[in-house]
């Protein structure tokens, strides 16, 4: 039995999640997220791999395309120059840190070399989240400028309550996802997150950044420098 054009639209058409399973989708997997980076401790750990786990399973059961979540090759090329561009910025940066007194080394016991390499694949994988999962959802949800703009607000609500990082991944964000709408890949937005998120790591103070940390984390930075000198 052939298929006509209209019935591979119609098989298509059926083959894309509902409204209802976006939405609930898009609200379960922000519902998680939010509460690991609000816990701590085992509770924490625990959240962070049923939200990495559902993310992934609820994509992998649509059965996409590799190319539709910009994971594969198309669209590579084009996005590219994102990678010069934040190393130009990352060293203009360092160049005023250094200027004022304010950079740093990386925090951490592992080595530079190790921490910079899962730094680059965690902003992969968060890239894979705003953009393969909350973007693409929404995006079929509401017209493209709106999902891009409501993308880029659930990137910077979830670094709430650092200063540094909400203030920085608001534009980021939204600079992010305008990039993948029109050239659906991540991997070269990944690699500019790192080379940014690592760059802020060793350019403002600790005392501000809190190594970067988001959720309850930020607080409990706070606590544990007062303890320790007192």
């Amino acid at each position: 039995m052939s298929l006509t054009p209209a019935s591979v639209a119609s098989s298509q058409h059926l083959s894309r999640p509902s409204v209802a399973i976006d939405v609930f989708e898009v609200v379960v997997a922000w519902g998680l997220i939010e509460i690991t980076i609000w816990t701590s401790g085992k509770t924490q750990l625990r959240f962070f791999w049923i939200a990495a786990l559902f993310i992934i399973g609820s994509t992998i059961v649509h059965r996409p395309r590799v190319q539709e979540i910009g994971l594969g090759l198309r669209g590579l090329r084009s996005t590219l120059w994102v990678i010069p561009a934040a190393i130009a910025v990352s060293g203009l940066a360092v160049l005023l840190a250094w200027k004022a007194g304010t950079l740093h080394p990386l925090f951490g016991a592992i080595g530079i070399a190790a921490h910079s390499f899962a730094y680059v694949i965690w902003a992969i994988f968060q890239q894979f989240i705003l953009q393969s999962y909350f973007f693409l959802r929404l995006e079929r949800l509401m017209v493209a400028q709106a999902a891009v703009l409501l993308s880029a607000g659930l990137f910077c609500l979830v670094h709430i309550p650092n200063p540094v990082l909400v203030a920085v991944c608001l534009f980021a964000g939204w600079f992010a996802c305008e990039v993948f709408r029109r050239n659906r890949n991540i991997y070269a937005l990944g690699l500019a997150h790192a080379i940014l998120g690592l760059t802020i790591a060793v350019t403002v103070p600790d005392d501000v950044q809190r190594h970067m940390r988001v959720g309850i984390g930020y607080y409990h930075y706070h606590v544990r420098r007062s303890n320790s000198s007192g």
